[in-house]
């Protein structure tokens, strides 16, 4: 007996917790529907234990203390209806001769409004004003005569549904706001919002109002930090960036929030939009091209990097974070594009050096001989860089191109006796007899008029030759 009492205790305790699991479980599973018109809306929500559906047309205004309606507009009406565990409650308000006609049901049967109605109103409308877009007009136009942005943005943050807060922004922007307020209003709505997709629909909406004020364009761009979606970052940096030239601390945000996005694509499409405006300093140039560290596509970095590089009167600096940007790409197609990009520009020795070094790791002997090539057609180097130069351009896989860039370095203007040394001393290196003395005989008028030294290079350069042939004709090159 005992025992199947106390059975009887421990089940109806599962049941209990049965029932709290599936409550909680389908409260999980709540979800808000809004659909709304130019003057109509309609809401539904529904948790699997009750729904609450609203339709509304019109404009409404509420009372003070947001306990009952204050006016409908002549077009208007609003019907509430709520069920909860197979129980219907109904609330139906229209505009007649100049007051309201309420009506309440409770299932099918229509009951007095007072005081039943009124009191089931009362409770109900709070939750529902800050659920819904009910009177959001006359609801901000009286928190902001009370206390101002601050009030409203206040009521904004009490109000759980992303849309609901967008559509109270909204509002709140469109009335005459002091440009000061501007920015508070933009920090507190990105906080509160945490769809993406609202709070760019709210920044869109008002961008043209924000971009009237420095400190307010700033806001937006900061704003874009906090979304998670590269796709709605991009298209709220380049919708601004479409009519503002931002600021310092402008690009110190944009280049945060792209720093902060996982697509590479997206990265790309924020640099270079930022990159087609006009007042970008050579410092913020410089900042962005060392930004291209973190796109890790070889093609979108390859993109901003010749972008970057099409702007006038960069700096050494510039330059320098250019070439330590292409030593991180794989690519030797795309790191050749940047580089001879880069080689159109007038560098000092140090930049010059820096691209021999990132020359040497390019495996392709085709793409190695392009950028050295350029190179030396283009730059003027100290003694050193040029000897690191031909030795790194004559130790290559391929014989043919090593002689092909040897011969063309013979060409370069201001060539001294030293280099022409370290031309003829590389030539050696080639293990082709027929490359060898391709290289021997083009450097060798210069040789024959020049003093022992250069006979003495080109002679050592000449034995490594192993054809009598080639041998002979190379040696009677400089008769």
């Amino acid at each position: 007996m005992l025992r199947n009492s106390i059975k009887r205790i421990v089940m109806k305790k599962l049941s209990l917790i049965a029932i709290l699991v599936c409550i909680n479980l389908f409260s999980c599973f709540s979800q808000n529907i809004f659909s709304s018109g130019k003057n109509n809306i309609v809401f539904n929500r529904s948790n699997g234990i009750s729904s609450f559906n609203v339709e509304m047309r019109g404009k409404i205004e509420v009372t003070d203390d947001d306990k009952d309606i204050k006016s409908i507009s002549p077009d208007g009406y609003l019907e509430i209806n709520k069920i909860t565990f197979g129980t219907k409650r109904s609330i139906v308000i229209t505009p007649e001769g100049g007051g309201l006609k309420r009506e309440y049901y409770e299932g099918r049967e229509k009951l007095p409004y007072e005081p039943e109605g009124r009191k089931w109103l009362s409770e109900i409308l709070p939750e529902l004003l800050r659920s819904t877009t009910i009177a959001a007009e006359s609801r901000v136009a009286r928190f902001y005569k009370k206390g101002g942005t601050t009030a409203v943005l206040n009521e904004i943050l009490a109000i759980e549904s992303d849309y609901v807060k967008a559509h109270y922004a909204n509002v709140l922007m469109s009335m005459n706001l002091p440009v000061k307020d501007y920015p508070s209003v933009i920090d507190k709505i990105s906080t509160a919002i945490d769809s993406d997709h609202y709070l760019t629909e709210f920044l869109e909406k008002n961008m043209g109002k924000f971009l009237q004020d420095k400190t307010s364009t700033d806001a937006v761009f900061e704003s874009c930090g906090k979304m998670d979606s590269d796709h709605y970052k991009t298209q709220v940096i380049k919708e601004a960036l479409e009519n503002q030239n931002p600021s310092a601390e402008a690009i110190t945000s944009i280049l945060n929030a792209s720093g902060n996005m996982e697509s590479d694509h997206y990265k790309t499409e924020v640099l270079t939009s930022l990159l087609r405006k006009e007042n970008i300093t050579d410092a913020t140039i410089s900042e962005m091209i060392s930004a291209t560290l973190r796109i890790e596509s070889d093609h979108y970095r390859m993109v901003v990097l010749k972008k970057a590089l099409s702007k006038p009167n960069l700096s050494a600096t510039s330059f320098k974070r250019v070439v330590e940007s292409v030593k991180e790409i794989e690519s030797d197609h795309y790191k050749t594009e940047v580089l001879t990009d880069l080689l159109e520009n007038k560098l000092n020795n140090d930049v010059n050096a820096a691209i021999v070094l990132v020359s040497e790791n390019i495996e392709s002997d085709h793409y190695k001989t392009i950028v050295l090539t350029s190179l030396v057609k283009r730059q003027n180097l100290d003694d050193a860089s040029f000897k690191k130069l031909i030795e790194v351009g004559s130790q290559t896989d391929s014989d043919h191109y090593a002689s092909q860039f040897l011969q063309t370095a013979l060409q370069s203007p201001n060539l001294t006796n030293a280099n022409l040394v370290f031309i003829i001393t590389a030539a050696a290196n080639i293990d082709s007899d027929h490359y060898i003395t391709e290289v021997l005989t083009k450097a060798a008028p210069r040789v024959k008029a020049g003093d022992s030294s250069l006979k003495e290079a080109y002679r050592a350069a000449a034995k490594k030759i192993d054809s009598e042939t080639y041998y002979g004709r190379a040696l009677r090159a400089i008769e």
